[in-house]
């Protein structure tokens, strides 16, 4: 109990934790070779899955036992029900072989809910982390911020307002003096951060390493789920795709996507392909 305690009572004031998750270098390392054929320059397209480009692959939790094993981690699921007395249910993994260098944002842009702040994200770390990798990005105590969708920054809810959303938080990040964090996590060591802290990639220093990870989102309990970057004229609720071992069903992805884009690009390109980007789900 103490414990529990402890972990909520630190999660409550900095916005984030780091626990060890337990799992066996047999499932790091699995996720790892999984997957390992589906990244860089000369990857192979993994078509069972919704979306994938050279330095991620969306819900391969379709494809690998591996990392359907890692999003249902019992220490994972039992650290965020110390956190946020509920049951959690992962709905979207993200794995990763690269830094993203990700703009500084906060999750619940890409998923909100109702009620506000049933949503967070967990970042396995399948290597060990270090600074010239690129490593997770975060901002302690911003999560205490207001809710910031893109009304509140009297911005369109749409993809296309996502730049200028960008830039009314690093305005934040001054007005605040909020210092950064790093991830700088070994491996099997999982950082839990809420919906609503800020965070991002950081640079990636030397662009010959590996920064191998898994980013697994989860929904608390059963709040009304809503994307705020589709919600133009009103609120656009959704049901996840829940997590689940779907091996012995038919692939529901059957087909590659046709345009390799994501809004996890530099911020130059977000605004292209917009109509492709409103559809899929973002770290």
């Amino acid at each position: 109990m103490g414990v529990a305690k402890n972990l909520k009572l630190e999660f409550d004031e900095s916005g984030y934790v780091v626990i060890d998750t337990g799992l066996s270098d047999e499932v790091l390392n699995g996720a790892r070779e999984d997957l390992q054929h589906f990244f860089g320059d000369d990857r192979e397209h993994p078509i069972h899955v919704p979306y994938a480009d050279l330095n991620r692959v969306q819900d391969a939790w379709h494809i690998s036992q591996n990392v359907l094993a890692i999003a249902q981690c019992e220490q994972v699921i039992e650290s965020l029900k110390a956190i946020y007395h509920k049951e959690p249910r992962p709905f979207q993994t993200l794995n990763f072989y690269k830094g993203t260098q990700q703009a500084v944002h906060a999750d619940n842009i890409h998923f909100n809910c109702e009620p506000f702040g049933l949503m967070c994200g967990v970042w396995v770390a399948l290597e060990d982390i270090g600074p010239d990798q690129g490593p997770l990005i975060y901002y302690p105590g911003s999560h205490k911020l207001p809710e910031m969708n893109y009304d509140d920054f009297d911005l369109v809810g749409d993809y296309a307002s996502y730049p200028q959303y960008l830039g009314e938080l690093e305005k934040l990040i001054e007005e605040h003096n909020f210092e950064p964090d790093f991830g700088l996590i070994k491996k099997g060591q999982a950082v839990i951060w809420s919906a609503n802290v800020l965070h991002g990639g950081s640079k990636q220093k030397n662009l010959e390493l590996t920064r191998h990870s898994q980013v697994t989102h989860y929904y608390m309990g059963a709040p009304k789920c809503w994307r705020p970057s589709l919600s133009k004229k009103k609120r656009a609720y959704f049901e996840p795709d829940w997590v689940k071992d779907v091996s012995a069903e038919p692939y529901k992805y059957p087909l590659p996507d046709p345009l390799p884009l994501s809004i996890f690009r530099p911020i130059e390109l977000v605004c292209r392909g917009t109509a492709s980007i409103k559809r899929r789900l973002v770290e």
